[in-house]
């Protein structure tokens, strides 16, 4: 076993062998397995242990970290160890307690290596752990990297240049459990490891065992699946990485799809599914999106983070909320004397001027409001809801929303809309023979 360990550990480290690695120890049979193996192999690492107290356990807790640190202290080891309240961490952030000491181990993970110079982080993930991941991916929904099970070696996020590797990614939960017979290795047992009410417990003690039932070789027939789903996976993110480009583009943070270039493309359901993961929309709401692509425009999907609108053309997935920019910040304002030879129509397209001696400066900026009427240049009599204007601009209910309305304040303090910035001015504030000064209105690059 230790050759195997050996094998694997120099494979994971080949890009830096002289590369120091922190090694994530709980205290558990699994970490204490890669610690030992480690600190025993003829490779020599250069390794130190980091130990996380999340505080979940009372004095168990408190007893594990004690001796990981005790057992350290005996080997001559460096030992990094930190105190978090996981539970609160959860409770305050709106997650759960699996997913708080994830972000907490990790980013505390990623500042050591940083601060410290470690070129690697391993973690005792086993080849149990990551037939588990796969069931749990494969019984809440998944697509091919979920299939992938647990990867070997990883980027660390947070900490440039170094790698997550799991040199025990190859061994079962009975060989490690094995070898720490064997040796007389001591560990800490987890209480939690048999608590139901995970759904990965109930996955490790009921679904795996009846499994291998069936198939007594459950765990190799599934490393030897992962490795093929894994190759399958690099297969398919390269075609969609060399295919993105030709269907999607990012403007002001706005994924915009062309819906023509996908129906020509094909498989529309799978690039549907890859354009839009990580925005939120269920598998229903694929669906229906698809279904929405050859109807009328106007269909908005809500996922909980984003709002995607069908358009003629496009399919737009906008953030949820307001714009982050406030639309008095957007405005740029410049008065200048009315100079022979002026042509207003000599100007950028998002530029527009109007009679400055005719509105009050400062002006305003806000978002568009129901019922907001104005005169758009060259209608000469009335005026038309601001809200129809945008819709003969082809605008979806979203970019209405986003639009930045510019405003004066009458003689009575009575609000009136000078422009619809970069679109269109109000008639009635135009440039004339009479004009001494102009007001050139352009919405700035915080836009």
């Amino acid at each position: 076993m230790q050759q195997r360990f050996d094998s694997a550990w120099a494979r994971l480290t080949s890009s830096r062998p002289d590369g120091r690695v922190l090694l994530a120890v709980s205290g558990g049979v699994d970490s204490m397995t890669l610690a030992s193996m480690a600190v025993s192999s003829p490779l020599r690492p250069s390794v130190a242990v980091g130990h996380v107290n999340f505080h979940l356990r009372g004095a168990d807790s408190d007893t594990d970290a004690a001796f990981v640190e005790d057992w350290c202290r005996q080997g001559g080891l460096r030992f990094f160890r930190y105190d978090c309240d996981a539970a609160a961490y959860a409770a305050e952030h709106g997650v759960s307690l699996e997913m708080a000491a994830r972000e907490l181990r990790y980013d505390w993970f990623s500042a050591i290596c940083r601060d410290e110079g470690f070129s690697f982080l391993a973690v005792a993930h086993n080849l149990d752990d990551s037939a588990e991941t796969l069931l749990l991916h494969l019984a809440r929904g998944t697509g091919m990297r979920g299939l992938s099970g647990i990867r070997e070696d990883v980027p660390l996020a947070g900490a440039p240049g170094v790698r997550i590797i799991r040199p025990l990614l190859g061994f079962s939960r009975e060989e490690i459990e094995a070898y720490a017979r064997e040796t007389g290795l001591q560990f800490r047992t987890d209480a939690t490891n048999a608590d139901m009410s995970f759904a990965r417990n109930r996955i490790r003690h009921e679904v795996i065992p009846s499994l291998k039932q069936i198939n007594p070789s459950l765990l190799r027939t599934l490393e030897s699946e992962m490795r093929h789903f894994s190759a399958e996976g690099q297969m398919l993110e390269g075609l969609y990485e060399a295919g993105r480009a030709g269907l999607c583009t990012e403007r002001d943070g706005i994924l915009c799809i062309d819906i023509p270039a996908l129906l020509r493309h094909g498989q529309v359901s799978w690039w549907l599914y890859r354009l839009l993961e990580g925005f939120g929309f269920n598998a229903s709401q694929l669906e229906q999106i698809e279904i929405s692509l050859t109807g009328p425009a106007g269909r908005e999907f809500l996922s909980p983070t984003h709002r995607l609108v069908k358009d003629r053309t496009e399919l737009r997935v906008y953030p949820l909320g307001s714009p982050s920019v406030d639309p008095a910040s957007r405005l740029d304002v410049r008065v200048f004397a009315l100079t022979p030879g002026f042509d207003p129509r000599q100007k950028p397209e998002s530029v527009l001027f109007v009679d400055a001696d005719l509105v009050r400066l400062p002006l305003s900026a806000r978002a568009p409001r129901e019922g907001d009427r104005f005169r758009p240049f060259g209608m000469h009599s009335g005026s038309q809801l601001v809200s129809d204007f945008l819709t003969g601009l082809k605008l979806d209910r979203e970019q209405k929303r986003r639009e930045t309305v510019v405003t004066t304040t009458d003689k009575n303090g009575d609000e009136r809309i000078v422009a619809i910035a970069g679109r269109r001015i109000d008639d009635r504030f135009k440039i004339t023979a009479a004009t001494r000064s102009v007001a050139a209105i352009a919405l700035n690059s915080n836009g």
